[in-house]
């Protein structure tokens, strides 16, 4: 048996039917009796208008709470010493997240960290029910302590708690939202005694906490960590291993990178002359496929079964995993070559694409230089679709400690030609120098002067320039660009629109003053 139409749906027949049809006297349709307004002279058109108003109203607002229900009172929301931001800054945050150039979200908030104010109280509910929870992640000291108060009432919304003193209380009892931040800022003064509370409570813990603390475990991390990171690989959750497999590999001393390289010493050798010689002949890498991965290697990351997506042989994807999780400077030390010889002794085997890609891994883990830049050479070199090596380098790059960024980005601009470094800027998601700027607006000024075709996919690459370039050097160099450029280029809309959302970046910086 069918259940009843609801009044909403009663109402919907009614106004599909008409009021000449049926009649509006039925009085299930009002939310309330005492809420009927028929008792008033109406025409059935206007007591249907009213019926269907009075219940949408009735069910956006929600139910009466019953006389007896008892609320318990809220402890007082919590004060704050810290200065607000202006209004006017705060009402452009509403505008962005009510769709104004949401992609500016991020930067807001970074600049109100840097200005070490809060977002006014008021604004606290938008910002929680609309704001993504990454975002928000990192928010905590601009949402100030209202936020965490506001979060208590209502289970959707969750802040990362502001620790100014880690606390072993909270760290016991507290949220798992509250033990991360309790743990973060305690690896971050004090790495052991972390250690320590992660080890204390690691049989009661939950899988999913176990796994979020072993990441944590990355602040600060060293060799003391190892023993207990050992031991985290005998876990029965799969994220849980994979979190202290990755805090391992970043160890180079540690007996996980030392079991990695017996396992691959007899599967790569480097055939030819080393050192000064060695540059003069061209060396090349012998590679024998490994073995079905043993139980040692399965807990040490390896895995047997090659991922449905994965194009892959199976032996392959084993060597692939090896050396993914290899320490980089153990093949030059190893081979007594630089990174740039190796790679491309790499680059003339069988299995170019698939080294390539896991010595990329391998070097954004550890961030070493010499290496980051000889593999983004030898995915710009590589003959495949440019969108793959494009995307590659940008993920190089983004690997980059912040000092050697602009100078690696500079250097590659001038590897390939003008449309590569279009694609490539627009493809690099991370806040450029006021030297990349000027060089990127220069390759743009002339770009902007000798192009003449009238669609061009780098004119769709500068809404995204504007998302990382730096704001003062852009803001004093555009106009001059667009002075420059004729209001009939087909640049100049585009031109228009980077100018546009720069002006924009700069105007929410001044706000938060």
């Amino acid at each position: 048996m069918s259940a009843p139409p609801s009044p909403w749906d009663q109402l919907a027949s009614l106004a599909t039917l008409g009021t000449r049809r049926a009649s509006i006297d039925n009085q299930p349709l009002w939310p309330e009796a005492s809420l009927s307004p028929l008792r008033e002279p109406a025409s059935p058109e206007r007591t249907l208008l009213r019926a269907a108003s009075a219940r949408k109203l009735w069910d956006l607002a929600g139910a009466r709470a019953a006389p007896e229900a008892v609320v318990a009172a809220a402890s007082p929301a919590p004060t704050s010493n810290a200065s607000e931001l202006p209004e006017a800054a705060a009402m452009r945050l509403v505008r962005m997240i009510g769709g104004d150039r949401r992609e500016f979200i991020p930067e807001w908030f970074e600049h109100a960290r840097e200005s070490k104010r809060i977002l006014p109280p008021h604004f606290l509910p938008l910002v929680l029910e609309h704001v993504p929870p990454a975002i928000r992640a990192t928010a905590s000291s601009v949402l100030g302590p209202t936020a965490a108060w506001l979060a208590q009432l209502n289970s959707t919304w969750t802040v990362t708690p502001i620790v100014a003193e880690p606390s072993e209380q909270r760290w016991q009892e507290g949220t798992l939202e509250e033990r991360r931040a309790e743990l973060a800022a305690m690896r971050a003064r004090d790495p052991a005694r972390g250690r320590d509370w992660v080890t204390a409570t690691w049989e009661s813990d939950p899988p999913e906490a176990r796994e979020t603390f072993v990441r944590i475990l990355q602040i600060g991390l060293s060799d003391q960590d190892e023993a207990f990171l050992e031991s985290a690989l005998d876990d029965k959750r799969k994220a849980v291993r994979q979190a202290a497999i990755e805090c391992l590999a970043r160890l180079p001393h540690s007996a996980h990178a030392q079991r990695m390289r017996s396992r691959l010493e007899p599967l790569v050798s480097f055939e030819g002359k080393s050192g000064l010689l060695g540059k003069f002949t061209k060396r090349k890498l012998i590679i024998e496929l490994p073995t079905a991965p043993d139980k040692a290697a399965q807990r040490d990351g390896i895995d047997v079964k090659v991922p449905a997506q994965r194009k892959i042989g199976e032996r392959t994807y084993w060597l692939v995993q090896l050396v993914e999780l290899s320490q980089p400077n153990d093949w030059t030390t190893r081979f007594q070559c630089d990174p740039a010889t190796l790679i491309d002794a790499v680059m003339a085997t069988e299995y170019a694409t698939e080294l390539l890609g896991a010595f990329s891994e391998a070097a954004k883990r550890h961030r070493d230089s010499a290496w980051l830049r000889a593999l983004c050479d030898a995915w710009l070199n590589l003959k495949q679709e440019s969108y793959i090596g494009t995307q590659a380098v940008a993920q190089l790059v983004a690997a980059a400690n912040e000092e050697e960024r602009g100078a690696l980005i500079e250097a590659l601009l001038g590897k390939k030609d003008h449309d590569f470094a279009f694609t490539l800027l627009a493809s690099i998601d991370v806040p450029w120098t006021s030297g990349l700027t000027a060089k990127a607006l220069e390759l743009l000024t002339n770009r902007a002067r000798d192009e003449r075709q009238q669609w061009s996919h780098n004119r769709n690459a500068l809404s995204q320039w504007a998302l990382n370039c730096d704001v003062p050097t852009a803001a004093s160099k555009l106009p001059r660009i667009l002075e420059a450029t004729s209001t009939e280029s087909a640049w100049r809309n585009a031109l228009e629109e980077f100018n546009d959302l720069v002006e924009f970046r700069a105007a929410m910086k001044r706000e938060m003053v």
